[in-house]
C-alpha cells in the first residue's frame, strides 16, 4: 500500500509523528547525556583511584623513608656507644697498667735467702737483681752487687719446714671520686639560700607561737573576770555603792571572789593620762569593782547586770565578751599569715633546690650518661645527688634555726636589760614577753627536719626526672634537635 500524499493525510496522525519523533529524540539525547555522565564519573573514580594509589605510595616511601632514618640513628647511636665503651675499656686498660707500674715502682721486691741455700758475701741473687731498677742515664757497675739477704724466721708449728713465702706489699685502696663535687660556689649559694629560708621559717614559727600565747594569756585573763562600772551622782555614797553592787555580784552562781578598786588604784590607773593629785570629789571619775568568775560555770550575765541595776542605779556590767572575740580574731589572723609566709618559704626553697639541682647534674652529665649506660640504676644515681644536698640543706637547716634561737634569746636579754625604757614598755604592751617556750624550740626543729627532707625529696625526684628525659632523648635522638 502507498501511502497518501500530505494533503490527503490526516493532521491528527502528523501530530501524533511529530510529537513521537520528538519522543523519539528527546530519549536519545537523555540516553546521551546519562552515558556521558556515567562516562564522566567512570572517569572520575579512576581519578580518585589513582589518587588515593599515588597517596598511598608517597606515605608507604616517606614510612620507609623514616624508619631508615632512624634505623642509621640507632646504627649511629650504637657505633657511637661501642666506640664509648671502647674509649672506656682503653682508659681503664691504661689506668690499670699505670696503677701496675706505680705498684712496682713505689714498693720494692725484698730480697731473702733461704736458710738452707745461704749466699756468699758477694754474689747477687736473682732476687735482687730482678728487683733493682733500673735508672736510665746510670753508668753500668764493673763490680757485682752484694745484696744482703734477709732470712725470715717461720712461725712456731708451720709447715714449710724454714722455707718462706715473699706477700707483696697491700695498697690502700683509693677513695672512689663522687659524682657531685662537694663543694663549689653553687653548694655554697644553695647554703646560703637554705639558711636564709630556714631562718624566717623558724622566725615566723616563733613569732606565731609567741603571738598566740601572749593573746590565749589575755584572753584568759579577761575571761576570768568581770566588770562592775558605778558612775558618781550627786548624795551617793561611792564607797556604799561599791560594797552593794560587790554583794549583789556574789550572791549569784558561778562568782568566787569581789574586789573594789580604791582611789589609789584608780588613780594609778589614770596617770598616764591625767597625771597625779586627782581629787575624786572634784572630778567625777566611775569607780569599778572586780569579780572573779568561774570559767567552767559562769554565771548569768543578764540577771546579774538587772539585779545589779536595780540595787545601784546606774552600775554597768562589762563581761568583755567584745575583747575575747577580737583577741581570737587576731589571733586566728595571725595564724594564718604565719601559715602562709611559711608556705612560700617552702616554696621558693623547693624551687631553688630544683635549679640547683639541674645545675649540677647539667655540670656533671656526662659522668651521669656514662654511669647510666653501664648500667647505674636511676635510684644510685639520684642516691649521690640526694646525698650530696642532704648534707647541704642540713648545714643551712641547722645554721638557720640556730640564727632563729639566738635572734629570740638576743631579744629577750634585750627586753630585759632595757625594761624601764618607752621602746621596750611598748614592745611588751604589743607582743607581750619576747619569750618561746619549748613547744617553739620543738616546732623550730621539726621545720630543720621538714627542711632537710623536703630537699632530699626534691633533689631525688628532680634527678629521676632529669636521668628519664635522658633515656627518652637517647631512645628518639630527634627529640632533642626538636628541643
Amino acid at each position: 500500500m502507498t501511502r497518501p500524499p500530505r494533503s490527503l493525510r490526516d493532521p491528527r496522525i502528523e501530530e501524533r509523528e511529530r510529537a513521537e519523533r520528538r519522543l523519539a529524540e528527546q530519549r536519545a539525547e537523555e540516553e546521551r547525556l546519562l552515558e556521558a555522565r556515567r562516562l564522566e564519573e567512570i572517569r572520575q573514580q579512576q581519578e580518585e583511584v589513582a589518587r588515593r594509589q599515588a597517596e598511598q605510595q608517597r606515605q608507604l616511601a616517606q614510612r620507609r623513608a623514616e624508619e631508615l632514618e632512624k634505623r642509621r640513628a640507632k646504627e649511629r647511636e650504637a657505633a657511637r656507644q661501642q666506640e664509648t665503651r671502647r674509649v672506656e675499656a682503653e682508659r681503664a686498660e691504661e689506668a690499670r697498667r699505670a696503677a701496675q707500674a706505680r705498684q712496682k715502682a713505689t714498693s720494692p721486691t725484698p730480697a731473702f735467702r733461704s736458710r738452707a741455700n745461704p749466699v756468699p758475701q758477694g754474689q747477687e741473687t736473682p732476687v735482687a737483681r730482678r728487683a733493682e731498677p733500673s735508672r736510665p742515664g746510670a753508668a753500668p757497675s764493673s763490680e757485682p752487687t752484694s745484696t744482703k739477704a734477709r732470712t725470715p724466721r717461720p712461725a712456731p708449728g708451720s709447715k714449710s719446714g724454714g722455707k718462706t713465702r715473699f706477700q707483696p706489699a697491700r695498697q690502700a685502696p683509693r677513695k672512689p671520686t663522687p659524682i657531685v663535687p662537694p663543694s663549689n660556689v653553687q653548694t655554697r649559694a644553695l647554703m646560703a639560700v637554705v639558711t636564709i629560708m630556714a631562718f624566717l621559717a623558724c622566725l615566723t614559727l616563733g613569732a606565731v607561737s609567741m603571738v598566740r600565747a601572749t593573746a590565749e594569756s589575755w584572753q584568759g585573763g579577761i575571761s576570768r573576770e568581770v566588770t562592775i562600772q558605778i558612775k558618781p551622782r550627786e548624795g551617793r555614797d561611792m564607797n556604799q555603792a561599791l560594797l552593794n553592787a560587790r554583794d549583789v555580784a556574789l550572791q549569784f552562781v558561778g562568782t568566787l571572789d569581789g574586789r573594789v578598786v580604791d582611789e589609789a588604784a584608780t588613780e594609778r590607773l589614770l596617770e598616764p593620762w591625767l597625771g597625779t593629785g586627782l581629787d575624786f570629789d572634784m572630778l567625777p571619775v566611775p569607780r569599778l569593782v572586780i569579780v572573779t568568775i568561774d570559767e567552767n560555770n559562769p554565771p548569768d550575765f543578764t540577771a546579774m547586770a538587772a539585779a545589779l541595776q536595780k540595787a545601784v542605779p546606774g552600775a554597768s556590767l562589762d563581761d568583755h565578751r567584745a575583747w575575747v572575740s577580737r583577741l581570737s580574731a587576731m589571733a586566728d589572723a595571725t595564724t594564718t599569715i604565719g601559715v602562709s609566709i611559711m608556705a612560700l618559704v617552702f616554696s621558693a626553697m623547693v624551687l631553688t633546690v630544683v635549679f640547683a639541682t639541674r645545675g649540677a647534674l647539667a655540670g656533671s652529665r656526662d659522668i651521669v650518661e656514662v654511669l647510666h649506660f653501664v648500667g647505674a640504676e636511676a635510684s644510685f644515681v639520684a642516691r649521690q645527688f640526694q646525698r650530696h644536698f642532704l648534707n647541704v640543706a642540713l648545714k643551712g637547716a641547722f645554721l638557720g634555726g640556730a640564727l632563729a634561737c639566738l635572734f629570740f634569746v638576743l631579744a629577750r636579754f634585750w627586753q630585759r636589760r632595757y625594761l624601764a625604757t618607752p621602746g621596750a614598755d611598748q614592745t611588751t604592751a604589743l607582743f607581750g614577753t619576747i619569750s618561746i617556750g619549748w613547744g617553739a624550740y620543738f616546732g623550730i626543729l621539726l621545720t630543720i627536719v621538714a627542711i632537710a627532707g623536703l630537699t632530699a625529696l626534691t633533689t631525688r625526684l628532680t634527678v629521676i626526672r632529669t636521668i628519664r628525659e635522658i633515656d627518652i632523648v637517647r631512645s628518639d635522638p630527634e627529640r632533642s634537635d626538636t628541643g
